[in-house]
C-alpha cells in the first residue's frame, strides 16, 4: 500500500512539474511575441514618417531588403532612399498580420495594402511580405524583408 502511494505522489509531483514548466514556458513566449510586435510596430510607425533615425536602430547592419520589385538593398541604400524621399507612403495599412517565434528568430508575415511612392511611381497593389528578425543583445533587429506583389 505504502508503495502505491509512493508511486502515486511521484507522478502527481512530476505531472505537476511538467504543467508548471509548460505555463512557464507559454508565458516566456508571450513575452517574446510581445516584445517582437513591439518591434514590428515601432517599424510601422517609422516608415511611413520617414524616420531614418529610427530605422536606424531597428535594422541590423546587414539587413537583406528585397523590396516589391525583387531589387535587394543594403541597410544604406535602403535607408538613404526614405531619406531623400525617393522611398515614401501615401498610406500605410497592414492585414492578416501573424507572428512566428523560433529561439531568438521571428518572423512576421502579412499583408501590405501601403500607397507607395518609389521613384515617383505611385503603387497601390498589395503585397506580401516577410520580415524576419533576430534577437541580438536583448533587442529584436530586423535582419530580412521581402515583399512579393499580389496578383489581382
Amino acid at each position: 500500500m505504502m508503495r502505491r502511494f509512493l508511486m502515486v505522489a511521484l507522478v502527481a509531483v512530476a505531472f505537476l512539474g511538467v504543467a508548471r514548466w509548460t505555463v512557464k514556458n507559454a508565458a516566456a513566449a508571450d513575452d517574446l511575441k510581445a516584445e517582437l510586435m513591439k518591434a514590428e510596430d515601432a517599424r510601422n510607425e517609422a516608415l511611413p514618417k520617414g524616420d531614418v533615425a529610427a530605422l536606424e536602430k531597428l535594422y541590423a547592419d546587414d539587413v537583406v531588403y528585397t523590396n516589391a520589385r525583387g531589387e535587394t538593398l543594403s541597410k544604406t541604400a535602403h535607408l538613404t532612399e526614405i531619406k531623400g524621399r525617393k522611398l515614401a507612403f501615401q498610406s500605410f495599412k497592414h492585414d492578416d498580420v501573424s507572428f512566428h517565434i523560433y529561439g531568438t528568430t521571428g518572423i512576421v508575415t502579412g499583408v501590405s495594402r501601403s500607397v507607395v511612392v518609389n521613384n515617383g511611381v505611385v503603387s497601390n497593389t498589395p503585397r506580401k511580405f516577410v520580415n524576419v528578425y533576430s534577437k541580438v543583445d536583448g533587442k529584436w533587429l530586423c535582419v530580412g524583408h521581402t515583399e512579393t506583389p499580389m496578383v489581382q
